[in-house]
Parts: C-alpha cells; structure tokens; sequence
C-alpha cells in the first residue's frame, strides 16, 4: 500500500492529524491550516508568516500535511522562519539573526568599523531594503556618500515593536514604512528586540519585490496537493465530508489540469423500453458496480451520475485510459442484454482542462468549458468506442504510451483514426483519437464477418462493391468503390459530429444485399448478351 494511503488510515485511528495549507505565493509557507478543507473559503487571505497578500483559488496550490500533533504544526504555522532564496540572498549585504528576548539591553552589530561587533564591510552609497519577514518589519535605509577612514560610525538605536507593521482585522498594514539616513555607510545598529519575536536584521539592496520577497518555484519544497488527495480512493473512503466550498462572493475553488470521463450505455432508451425499468435497472446497476470498480483502482474518483451515465475524474490521462479499458473488458462478464443478446456495450470520451469545482448536493462537482467539452466527446463516440482528446495525449502524464499499449497488436482493442469532431458550443474543431473494443457483441461480430465475406465475394465476381470507410495516410476518413476516385469527405455540420461516414452504412441489411444483387447480376447478363 502507497504511503499516502497509509497515512490516510493513520488519520481516520487518530495517530495523526491531516492539516490542509494554501501555499503562500511569497514565501512558500503555509498561508493558513485547518483540518477541514471546507473551510479553505477562496479569495484574499494574508500569509501567517510573512504577512504577504495571497489570493486562494486553486486546489493545486493547497498542502496537505500529516503531522503526529496538530498543536505543534499551528505553532510553526504561525512563527514560520521564512527561508530566504537563493537570489534574494545575491542582493543581501547584511544578514544577522537577533535572538527572541525581551530582557537586557539588546544586541550590538556593526558594519566597516573594524571592532569585534563587525559582521560586514560599510555599506556603499545607496538605498537598501531593511526588512525582517519573521517579525514582519519592511523598512528602507539610505546611505548618502561612501565611508572613509575618518568617518566615525554612525549609531541607529531600533525597537522592533517600532519597526514592526501593525495590522486591521482585514489584514492591511497601518504602519508605514520608515525610512532611516545615513550619511555614511560605517553604521552601529544597537537592536532591541522587545517583541518576544525572533528577528533578522536583513539590508540588501533596494530592488524588485519578486526577486527579494518571493521564493522562487524551483527552490520550493515538494508536497502532495489537495488535488492529488482527492482522487485518492481512501480518502474519498474515509473523509467524504470534505467538500470544497464558495466564499460569499460566489468565488469557486478551481483545479489547473483535471481528466473528467464521460460514460453513457449504448441504446438505455430501447433496454427500458424492451425490459420495463426495473429489470433494465438491474442490468444498469452491474454496470455502475463495474465501472466504479475498474475507476476507483485505476485512482479515479466517480463524482456523479445522470441517469445511466457516469462521471468521474483522474489525476492524470494514464490512470483515466487505463480505468476505461478495464471497464470495457470486465462489461461482458455482468451478461448479455436480454433485448437483443449483445452485451452492455458504452461509449466514453475523455477531455482535460482547467475546471471550477462547486460543492452541490454533497459532492465535489466540476464545471466549467472543460466539463461540457468531455461530455459532447463522449456523445461524438460509437458503440465501445472512447474517444481521447489530444489535449490528454499530449500531457505530461504517460497517456500517448498508454495509448499505443491499449491498441498495441493482439490487444483486445483497435485504434481508430485520428478525427475532428465539431462540437455544438464550442469554437473550432477538437481533435481526438479514440479506441475500440473489437470483442463487441454476438450480433456485431457476425454482421461485421457477413459483410468481409459478401464484399470480397462481389469482388471477385466483377461487381461494383458496397460502400465503405477508409482511412488514407493522413488519418482523412474517404469514401471509396471499385468505379470512383477516393476523395474527402465533407466537415461541415451544424450540431455535434464527426467526419466519418455512419456506422450502419458499413453494414448492409439482408434485403437491401438481395435486391442490389440481383440488380447486377441482371445487368451482367445482359452485357454478356
């Protein structure tokens, strides 16, 4: 078992406590933590630890922690020693840590007067930021000329309650920024810390905000996101209190990349009407546990259904293609429809995107372009079929090689074409590839062997052949007899389709096969004579 569903278990016992933490943008700690996730509420909060102003709005960017005590992770919460970057610490010219106390006289450092209390050379002419993101000062220090040997050092006696900003219940700073003088850069700083606060005594240069207060992304501690978690099938197990909710302003919690899967059953309308609802429920009910089943192990969480529909998300493409396969796979094992002796045969689509996610009737819903995207994909797809957008093919998450391993030779699945598919409400054309369970249904089979055996049959008698579906090399789907010229097809539709040819013209029907047959042995008798 994977270490996070350890720690989920340990969680639910009580051997450790699961805190939820936005990242601040700025110093990469934790803006604030609690042990709900729906108290996250999205909009402005000020960080606890450097006071920067973050805007919460993504699940992506929200840390979930374990820890053994939760008294201990408020306290570092609350007095996170922010890490100065890399790059920050380029631009510094004086780095001093003063020890938390409030007692005695304070703390002596120099720069360029060569006694024992020197930590730095004197500072040349120039404005310099003084801050302290622990004790939350921000403060600025001009020096006006260089030092020289005859200077004397100048003495700045500091407080840090002085220094310190003091902030309104809205988290707006009401103090302003002090700017010190000096007219040299030989400088005595005598600190008194009497905030009962570490302190840092931090000069650097006077440059851009980004480079000296934010930590970039590159030296930022890994962690598992709170959009990762929610797909875990323990977590969705054991805590499915946690829902996301809406700030009263009507601002959602979103999620930068999710794979949604849509699923409906081929033909639900005709198995209702043939069975009667209750016998065609149970059938529909096997489906459900099928495909709960191979979605859950695969890592995926079923956010919903809409009649005999289904709705899930993946954290990533190759979990999401993975999950659909075994589902096609394990569907005949539940029976045959009793309607027509084929099995209960769906047809998927999978997109990804950004979505907003919105607490509604209990759950963790997904909206947004991206939703509606996956859905109209899944209804462009034919019986067994799923059809793949190239926006998950192309993420950074395996999903191309998963691809060609579901559609490898000897597979149980074909890989079909790539294809345009023109979906109602969405501007241009989305490309997808898709993939098919070629182990379909009794029936199908047999039609599909029928039809082989009848065209090569006509062939070799001479006679013009059915029509049918090709595919030339640039994946175009074309139009192709044994008297015309393969050409394109057109594309042009004003509702949702695909640039494909219907599947029941692959097909000919007994009686329609008599009758053309017929005609052209006729006809070909006629030309003999």
């Amino acid at each position: 078992m994977d270490v996070l569903a350890e720690l989920l278990y340990a969680t639910s016992v009580g051997l450790v406590s699961m805190r939820f933490a936005p990242e601040c943008i700025q110093c990469g700690s934790a803006v604030m933590d609690t042990d709900i996730l729906g108290r996250i509420k999205p909009g402005r909060m000020n960080c606890n630890g450097c006071h920067a102003l973050n805007e919460v709005d993504s699940l992506d960017n929200i840390k979930v922690m374990f820890c053994l005590n939760s008294d201990v992770l408020y306290v570092l919460a609350e007095n996170y020693a922010c890490t100065p970057s890399e790059k920050s610490m380029g631009e510094t010219s004086v780095f001093a840590a003063v020890p938390a106390t409030s007692t005695g006289s304070g703390f002596s450092y120099s720069i360029g007067t060569g006694k024992e209390t020197e930590i730095a050379p004197a500072l040349p002419a120039g404005r310099y930021r003084m801050h302290c993101p622990v004790a939350k000062t921000d403060n600025f220090l001009v020096v006006k000329r260089d030092a020289i040997e005859t200077d004397k050092p100048i003495k700045l006696k500091m407080k840090v309650s002085q220094l310190v900003c003091k902030y309104s219940k809205r988290g707006i700073c009401n103090t302003k920024k002090t700017t010190l003088e000096v007219p040299h850069g030989m400088i005595e700083f005598a600190i008194l810390p009497d905030t009962r606060s570490f302190f840092v005594l931090w000069v650097q240069s006077d440059v851009d905000d980004e480079l000296l207060l934010h930590l970039p992304q590159e030296e930022r501690s890994g962690y598992t996101s709170a959009a990762v978690v929610m797909h875990h099938p323990v977590f969705n197990a054991l805590f499915q209190e946690h829902h996301v909710v809406a700030a009263p302003t009507d601002v959602f919690l979103s999620i930068s990349t999710v794979f949604l899967v849509f699923t409906d059953i081929v033909d639900s309308t005709k198995l209702y009407a043939a069975l009667g609802d209750g016998e065609a429920f149970q059938l529909v009910r096997k489906h459900f546990q099928v495909l709960f089943g191979a979605f859950t192990e695969s890592g995926g969480r079923v956010v919903k259904t809409i009649g005999d529909a289904v709705m899930a998300s993946f954290p990533n493409g190759r979990s999401a293609m993975e999950a659909v396969a075994k589902a096609m796979e394990m569907l005949p094992t539940i029976g045959r429809r009793p309607d027509n002796d084929n099995y209960i045969e769906i047809r998927v689509g999978i997109h990804c995107g950004r979505a907003t996610i919105v607490p509604l009737n209990g759950v963790n819903d997904y909206f947004g372009q991206t939703t509606n995207i996956a859905a109209r994909v899944q209804s462009s797809a034919k019986s067994s079929e799923c059809f793949v957008t190239e926006a998950v093919l192309e993420s950074n998450s395996g999903a191309m090689e998963v691809y060609e391993e579901i559609t490898k030779d000897g597979s149980p699945f074909q890989a079909t074409p790539k294809v345009l598919l023109k979906l109602k409400g969405v501007e241009g054309k989305v490309v997808a590839r898709g993939f098919r369970w070629i182990q379909r249904s009794r029936r199908q089979s047999e039609m599909s062997d029928s039809y082989e055996s009848r065209r090569s049959y006509l062939n070799r008698r001479g006679h013009r052949p059915a029509a049918r579906v090709e595919f030339d090399a640039n994946g175009r789907q074309s139009f192709r007899s044994s008297v015309k010229s393969e050409s394109e097809l057109s594309d042009t539709s004003n509702n949702d389709c695909v640039e494909e040819l219907p599947l029941t013209m692959m097909y000919e029907r007994p009686a329609a096969l008599a009758k053309r047959r017929s005609s052209n042995l006729e006809k070909h008798d006629e030309e003999e004579d």
